[in-house]
């Protein structure tokens, strides 16, 4: 089950980019473009904080810094 959620999220992390790309691309907005960055960013940054804790789950914050 780790393996698949391991490839969903991979899966996901991989369709931000794609949408943030595209929304980049027709955007005449600098505030805009940097806004969707920022989000897309974020978002990516909790996926990838999630797909590090699916093999172990750490107790704490300090925990998971010491993986």
């Amino acid at each position: 089950m780790v393996k698949f959620k391991k490839i969903v999220v991979s899966a996901l992390m991989v369709i931000v980019w794609f949408v943030m790309f595209a929304m980049l691309i027709p955007m005449k907005s600098g505030r805009g473009q940097f806004v969707t960055v920022f989000i897309c960013l974020t978002i990516n940054g909790v996926l990838a904080a999630y797909y590090s804790c699916l093999d172990r789950r750490p107790a704490t914050f300090r925990e998971w810094l010491k993986m």
